[in-house]
């Protein structure tokens, strides 16, 4: 007799075969299909967490009710904002929108983590204030320079600021929204965590004008870029009052990842080559000391030995980053590496033991993350290779089957038997439906590619200041 593992797993897999059988290619009819699904996927998910987590940060998934995560200021609603508009769902827009500039309040004495409030609430207004207009906000004169989103964007971001004041620029990884540089915090933050806010802080300059903000996050990863190592290796942990490395296993993974995500979507939202020329650089030493066969590993910053022979499901969001600089064949390689260790488990657990082919122990969850989804979806619309569609559909098939509660999608505690925890974290409905939705949905709007439609500085659209163009369709 099977156990109940054993069955889990075997229907799982039988799923996924059957899908990747379909080799000649998705039928349309399919594919609008799968489009569907993850649609009532997100609002499975969206109408549990508004019946019984809203106004708290996050959904429970198996007791039904909502717990405070990250900062107390409604996560999960103000980050799922920029979904309801790529599923054209303008009524629930609208009304969030209105629910946002009532009830949010950022003036707390709470501390929060800086580079969880910037990736989640800072970028959540600033998606949604850029979308006001498609979904059909009677946006305040001069929109996209002005409108309510905004002015709370750049409040949230000046509660912020006090993090950047240190001697290297490199902020802190905490900050109280109301007091500043909490007494006593460590001075001791990850890389990622010193390099993400380009994108955020830079949009947000554009927009407003006010160059601060773009100036800060600049100096943060330049700083970062400026203390590598003689082979142009970063390491994990930094002091951000010395630039002394305090861990100094590099890699693309966990506590690395999104600097170099955001050197790269940087360089094309805000014009700046400059930081695709650091890309380009760190990327050479990347697979020069990094990179075996079609893998990444963990090695030493200033020799290159190879420390942990380990793929991170974090580390998922590289073909994606190769995607967007046009090394497609790399790319293609390396997501389908990824994919067979999704096929392995159903899911791909947080560390994966390459040589051993096994999850680690304590090293086996799976938080329904977007990293791997994200690249199958720009790698998608750069081949429209069916093969990516069916890797989506399996994406789809395990999630469906093994962490759908009856109020959300559940946190997977454990890969080798689908046991799971009682989370949802805010990215399930902010990027993971999100990205699985637009690969299946193959006319949504968000796939302009630029060619057309106004943008600032075309006639009628207002120049925003701030030093440079921001180069973003104005919807």
């Amino acid at each position: 007799m099977f156990s109940r593992t054993k069955c889990i797993l075997s229907v799982v897999c039988l799923n996924l075969c059957l899908l990747v059988c379909l080799s000649s290619g998705m039928s349309d009819q399919e594919i609008r299909r799968l489009r569907e699904e993850v649609r009532g996927m997100f609002y499975h998910a969206y109408d549990g967490y508004m019946r019984h987590a809203y106004p708290y940060d996050e959904l429970r998934p198996l007791s039904c009710d909502g717990h405070d995560t990250w900062g107390s200021y409604s996560l999960t609603l103000i980050d799922a904002l920029d979904t309801l508009a790529v599923m054209g769902n303008k009524t629930e827009f609208q009304w969030v929108v209105g629910l946002i500039l009532e009830r949010a309040n950022f003036d707390v004495n709470i501390n929060v983590s800086v580079f969880e409030t910037n990736i989640r609430i800072l970028g959540g207004l600033l998606s949604g204030h850029l979308m006001s207009r498609r979904m059909g906000i009677d946006v305040e004169e001069g929109w996209p320079c002005s409108g309510p989103l905004l002015r709370m964007a750049k409040d949230v971001a000046d509660r912020l600021l006090p993090a950047f004041d240190t001697p290297t620029g490199m902020p802190y990884g905490t900050v109280n929204l109301r007091e500043g540089v909490p007494e006593g915090e460590t001075p001791v933050t990850c890389t990622a965590g010193v390099g993400t806010y380009i994108v955020e802080f830079g949009a947000l300059s554009r927009l407003t004008g006010d160059p601060v903000y773009e100036e800060v996050a600049l100096r943060a990863l330049h700083a970062v870029w400026n203390h590598r190592s003689p082979i142009n290796l970063v390491g994990n942990h930094i002091d951000v009052l010395t630039g002394r490395w305090t861990a100094q296993d590099s890699g693309i993974g966990a506590g690395i990842d999104s600097y170099f995500e955001y050197l790269v979507k940087a360089a094309g939202l805000l014009q700046r080559p400059e930081l695709m020329a650091i890309f380009k650089q760190a990327r050479v030493a990347i697979e020069k000391h990094l990179r075996h066969e079609d893998w990444y590993l963990w090695a030493t910053m200033t020799k290159g030995y190879v420390t942990m022979a380990v793929f991170q499901s974090l580390e998922a969001y590289w073909p994606g980053v190769l995607t967007l600089v046009g090394d497609v064949n790399t790319a293609q390689r390396i997501v389908y590496n990824y994919h067979q260790v999704w096929r392995q488990f159903g899911f791909t657990p947080e560390f994966y033991n390459i040589p051993q082919s096994e999850a680690p122990n304590n090293r086996e969850g799976y938080p329904l993350r977007p990293e791997l989804v994200e690249s199958l979806m720009y790698l998608f619309q750069a081949t429209k290779d069916h093969n990516l569609l069916e890797m989506a559909a399996d994406i789809v098939v395990s999630i469906q089957h093994s962490a759908k509660t009856e109020c959300g999608y559940a946190t997977v505690k454990n890969v080798n038997d689908h046991t799971i925890e009682n989370r949802m974290e805010s990215f399930f409905l902010a990027e993971t439906t999100k990205y699985l939705y637009l690969i299946f949905d193959t006319d949504n709007w968000m796939h302009n590619t630029g060619g057309s439609g106004p943008h600032a500085g075309s006639e009628g659209a207002p120049v925003c200041g701030g030093g440079g163009r921001l180069c973003l369709q104005l919807r």
